[in-house]
């Protein structure tokens, strides 16, 4: 199935590894120089995944990425940030505000495709393979509906944190280690250096709030468990 990709920004190395990539998986691509550009691009006509450089001409990538998340056309558009000096305080803000994957530019344009591939297909092919809904402790979560409920209340997580969530609630009192849950929910090799785990589970843990969080256990060394019972 051939997707539309949009690349925002005028970096070289963006639009060159964007169209090798692009080449490699079939999937249609265009460009946006500016961060504008891309908002109204987004309004115009269907995006199904942004390649971002987070150094846009125009605006910083991270607040642009804020500002997108509350357009009509941007708020459920799959984004991957692309940066040119990684760091575990952008990546975190960067997850914060939903995007579904960090790079740091220079990566070989075939680990850029893998990665293209794995968001859509976490986005959009996983529809046709959704799980029964779940209930357990304070959590009561529907994967068909894309919802939770904590005690009752419906509350709002991002899509990889939803992800993160499910999959520790269906292997509930099993550890499931870094490397599985980065290959299983990033689509990354288990031997990827990178925090992105740590820091999806602290954003997890943020987002239900201290007493739900206990629920979500880390097992020093190995991973983290979800509690299977009280």
């Amino acid at each position: 199935m051939g997707y539309r990709l949009l690349a925002v920004g005028g970096d070289a190395w963006v639009l060159d590894a964007a169209k090798r990539a692009c080449a490699e998986t079939g999937h249609a691509l265009e460009f946006a120089r500016t961060g504008a550009d891309a908002v109204l691009e987004t309004a115009r006509d269907r995006v199904d995944l942004m390649l971002v450089d987070l150094q846009l001409p125009d605006v910083n990538g991270l607040a642009w990425l804020k500002m997108l998340r509350q357009t009509a056309g941007g708020r459920e558009v799959p984004v991957i940030a692309l940066t040119g000096a990684r760091s575990d305080a952008e990546m975190a803000e960067a997850y914060d505000w939903g995007a579904d994957d960090y790079l740091e530019k220079g990566v070989n344009p075939a680990e850029l495709a893998a990665r293209i591939r794995a968001v859509l297909r976490r986005r959009f092919e996983r529809e046709e393979q959704l799980g029964a809904p779940l209930a357990l402790g304070p959590f009561a979560l529907d994967p068909g509906r894309h919802e939770v409920l904590l005690r009752g209340r419906r509350i709002e997580l991002r899509p990889r944190e939803f992800e993160l969530l499910e999959i520790l609630m269906r292997k509930a009192g099993r550890v499931l280690s870094r490397p599985y849950l980065l290959e299983s929910i990033w689509g990354m090799s288990r031997q990827a250096d990178t925090r992105a785990v740590d820091v999806g589970i602290s954003r997890l843990r943020l987002r239900v709030g201290p007493r739900a969080a206990r629920w979500i256990e880390t097992v020093e060394r190995f991973g983290y468990r979800f509690r299977a019972s009280a």
